[in-house]
Parts: structure tokens; C-alpha cells; sequence
């Protein structure tokens, strides 16, 4: 049996509330929310909070909260207004807003991150910027930061 997905083309626009167990690729614009069982690709948005299991933003701008239980994937090319609480994140991108992660943060070099990181472990490639507090927590504190 074939996945369930959703497609936003491009040109699209969508505002409102986006529930769906699979699956959601975002190549328009959503204006609200997205709830999703599965994963999320956004390659650009609007104004959106966005809870899934795993998140993936590509060229994408968004401005909202994000919830997700797996991994935010931020590319170099994508920007986030909002807080993002997830198990991991890996950021190349810019956020303003804070970052909270139960199991690691990774900033690569082009990471830009305005605001406070809470995690457990954490990796910093040189180039990165946080402006913000970082708060190491867990018993892998200290252990994991490079």
C-alpha cells in the first residue's frame, strides 16, 4: 500500500488548519497550522506553527512556534520567527527564537540562532553564531560540547 502524502504545489495558498497522518510536502504557502503524523518538507511558508515527527525546512521562512518529536532539519537558506522544541535539531539557517532539544543541537557554520539553546548535548562548528544563553542540562552536560 502506497504511503499517505500531501502536496502543496507551488503557487498554492492555504490558510487554515492542515491535519494528515502521513506525510506533507510544502512547495506553496500555508498561513495557520500543520499537524502531522508523519514527516514534514517545507520549501517555503507563510505565517504557520507546525507540530510533526520529523521536519525538514528548505528555503523555507517561517514565522511560528514548532513542535516536533524527531529531528528539525534547517537548511542554510531558511529562516525561523519562533521557538523550536524537538528531540534533535540541526540548524545552518537563521532563528530567532529559542531552541529547546531533549536529545542534542547541532549549529554548522552558517548557523545563526537569536535567542536561548536548552539541551543536553551540543556540537558548534567555528562560524556559528548564538546570541543567547545555552544551557547545558541532563547528565550528558558537558560531555557532548565542542
Amino acid at each position: 500500500m502506497e504511503e499517505n502524502k500531501t502536496y502543496f504545489a507551488p503557487g498554492t495558498v492555504f490558510e487554515g488548519t492542515i491535519t494528515a497522518l502521513g506525510d506533507i510536502l510544502v512547495d506553496g504557502e500555508v498561513k495557520g497550522e500543520i499537524i502531522s503524523e508523519g514527516k514534514v518538507s517545507v520549501h517555503k511558508m507563510g505565517d504557520a506553527s507546525i507540530s510533526a515527527r520529523d521536519l525538514e525546512l528548505l528555503g523555507a521562512a517561517i514565522k511560528g512556534d514548532i513542535t516536533v518529536r524527531g529531528e528539525v532539519t534547517v537548511d542554510a537558506q531558511s529562516a525561523v520567527r519562533g521557538n523550536i522544541r524537538s528531540s534533535s535539531i540541526v540548524c545552518e539557517g537563521a532563528v530567532e527564537g529559542n531552541l529547546i532539544a531533549s536529545e542534542y543541537v547541532e549549529l554548522k557554520e552558517n548557523a545563526r540562532v537569536l535567542g536561548n539553546i536548552s539541551t543536553p548535548a551540543m556540537d558548534v562548528t567555528r562560524g556559528a553564531l548564538i546570541r543567547g544563553q545555552v544551557l547545558m542540562t541532563g547528565a550528558e552536560a558537558g560531555k557532548s560540547a565542542k
